[in-house]
């Protein structure tokens, strides 16, 4: 009762009842439920039956897309005529307010000149002059050069204004111009392809034709001397389109909103937009009617053919559903018929095959825990490719792990001894992942080694050794594999590291509590075959603790797709400079791993740590 009281009060006066809105939102829930509860288990027992669902699934198919296409192109048929002729309407108030402006200009050039034009633009309704640093009684104080727009006076009456300056020093001039902005200037803006009208209020509630909202002013409207276009048919339908306008008061500047409202018909809008193309534009309005219609009758075959194949559907939905139960009931020698040519039968078919597959399946997987058991001795064959055992130095502390993000890793890092004085560190990330990756890894690892042998008695450079991998990894590989790498030569007695960083993220030295980036000063392995490399050398001081990585810590992401960084990982390092380099590796690696969103998502992770005792 209280619904119906609200609705014929709102009718009436405009006003709801206090209260009424909760009432109306709990009675159309109720009415909602108690459709749903009615007429859902009448919709069940109907559509039961396989038949009667398809000819369901037809007619959302088939009739409510074509009626909701329709509903859908006519709304935005509307919203963009709507907005063309509110461009239409924008270019021409744009192009109104630059016409003032270029007049302001020529009048400013002129006095500043000290000359006169015989043209000084479009008429001006009225025109402010001030020149030098002299006061001028009536010019905008908040007004600045470049200004351009529609101000309003304290009696209400609206003007394009514009405010120019030229000339310097004492013949600087400016000049704020109005022309004036009335129902004939209203009417003159889209002659022929709307009314205009310019309202303001708090509260801008547009309906067609009037404006409802009693807060709502109505300016000015150029209806009586620009009528609206007349509708050529039924669908011509009235267009109403607002268009927001910000307007100064020329007294203090303040801004308000306003808003101009064109009334036009979309025919006309049209005939404004095709005017270019002549006689094409009643041929081609032709040619879309004639799609229209065509698109029409397809469809409405279409749905009388649907209709006729819906016993044989049937049939074959009911063939595969014996099939099924057969199947459910342990019978893989049961077969379904198949009774015609085409998806359905296909169906059967696959059907029919599926015990087959089943053994197929079963024998795929025994062929995958092959894979697998192999994978795990290629894991433990790579085992073998990482140090055994950490050089023993007078000066130099070592450390190195690695954790796989699969069974086998593209990561590699080794500490390979030269003779009593010299080691080598080095780190690297193979691109990819997986078998290819460790294969990569294996190779770039047999290569290094065989470098270092030959150049173990002679003056070795990690510059000259980086080259010749790269040379090679360019030669026997894809072009699409590369890897970062990054080498060090450490001298026990001299404390001298020389490295060469390929590309590798750049490795950091936590001196005390400050944290050095050893930055890269080359590209990677495996892309250009003769990029020069070069070497560098620092000086390992005692307590010094060399850190370098791979991508699979610093790029770990967490559920908010934040990377761990290396600002936490420099944090960690300098925080347990001083614990033991294998629980400092242990400290990193598990911090990734719980920052880690999916550990099997997760990069494989490498991480190799030398202090200078």
């Amino acid at each position: 009762m209280t619904v119906v009281l609200n609705w014929i009060g709102f009718a009436m006066t405009g006003y709801s009842l206090i209260g009424s809105d909760l009432f109306t939102i709990l009675f159309i829930v109720f009415l909602v439920l108690l459709a749903i509860t009615l007429v859902r288990p009448l919709v069940r027992k109907l559509v039961w039956r396989v038949r009667n669902r398809l000819l369901v699934t037809y007619f959302l198919i088939g009739v409510v897309p074509v009626v909701l296409m329709v509903i859908f192109v006519c709304i935005g048929f509307y919203l963009v005529l709507g907005q063309t002729a509110n461009y239409l309407l924008k270019s021409e108030v744009e192009r109104r307010e630059g016409q003032v402006y270029s007049s302001a200009e020529r009048l400013a050039e002129d006095v500043a000149a000290g000359t006169q034009r015989s043209s000084a633009g479009v008429p001006l309704t009225e025109t402010i002059i001030r020149t030098g640093n002299r006061p001028s009684p009536g010019f905008p104080a908040w007004s600045m050069p470049g200004f351009r727009g529609i101000v309003m006076k304290a009696d209400g009456s609206h003007f394009f204004a514009a405010h120019a300056a030229a000339g310097i020093g004492e013949r600087h001039t400016e000049v704020f111009a109005c022309q004036k902005l009335d129902k004939q200037t209203l009417a003159d803006l889209l002659p022929g392809l709307a009314s205009v009208m310019l309202i303001t209020g708090e509260d801008l509630q547009i309906k067609v034709g009037k404006y409802s909202n009693p807060s709502v002013k109505l300016v000015m409207d150029s209806e009586d001397l620009a009528p609206p276009p007349q509708a050529r048919g039924f669908w011509d339908l009235a267009l109403e389109s607002p268009m927001p306008q910000l307007v100064r008061s020329i007294e203090n500047g303040e801004t308000g909103h306003e808003v101009f409202v064109l009334q036009s018909r979309p025919s006309v809008i049209l005939a404004r937009l095709f005017s270019t193309l002549g006689p094409i534009a009643v041929v081609l309005g032709i040619f879309l009617l004639v799609i229209a219609c065509a698109f029409l009758v397809v469809v409405i075959i279409g749905i009388l053919f649907s209709t006729g194949l819906t016993r044989s559907l049937t049939r074959s939905v009911h063939d595969l559903y014996i099939g099924t139960k057969k199947v459910e009931a342990g019978d893989f020698s049961h077969r379904v018929p198949i009774r015609t040519k085409d998806q359905f039968s296909e169906l059967a078919t696959s059907f029919n095959s599926m015990t087959q597959r089943v053994e197929i399946l079963i024998t795929e997987v025994k062929e995958k825990e092959k894979l697998e058991s192999e994978l795990e001795i290629a894991r433990q064959v790579q085992a073998q490719l990482f140090p055994r055992e950490v050089p023993k130095l007078k000066t130099l502390e070592l450390a190195g792990v690695c954790h796989p993000a699969r069974v086998v890793s593209g990561d590699y890092y080794d500490f390979i001894p030269l003779d009593s004085r010299s080691t080598a560190l080095v780190i690297g990330d193979i691109s990819g992942k997986g078998i290819s990756a460790a294969l990569l890894m294996a190779s770039v690892q047999s290569s290094l080694h065989a470098q270092l042998t030959i150049g173990k008695n002679g003056d070795l450079s990690t510059a000259t050794l980086v080259s010749r991998l790269n040379r090679q990894l360019y030669e026997n590989t894809p072009p699409e594999k590369y890897a970062t790498f990054y080498c060090g030569l450490y001298d026990d007695q001299s404390g001298l590291l020389a490295y060469t960083n390929a590309g590798h993220l750049a490795p950091l030295l936590i001196r005390q509590q400050n944290v050095i980036r050893l930055e890269s000063n080359g590209m990677a392995v495996g892309l250009f075959p003769e990029f020069p490399y070069e070497q560098s050398v620092l000086q390992l001081c005692a307590g010094d603790l060399l850190t370098a990585f791979t991508d699979g810590i610093t790029e770990s992401e967490n559920a908010n797709g934040e990377q761990f960084g290396e600002q936490r990982l420099s944090d960690l390092i300098v925080r347990y400079r001083e614990r033991p380099l294998d629980e400092i590796s242990r400290i990193v690696t598990d911090a990734v791993r719980n920052w880690a969103r999916d550990i099997d998502m997760q990069d494989d992770t490498t991480i190799l740590l030398a202090r200078r005792l």
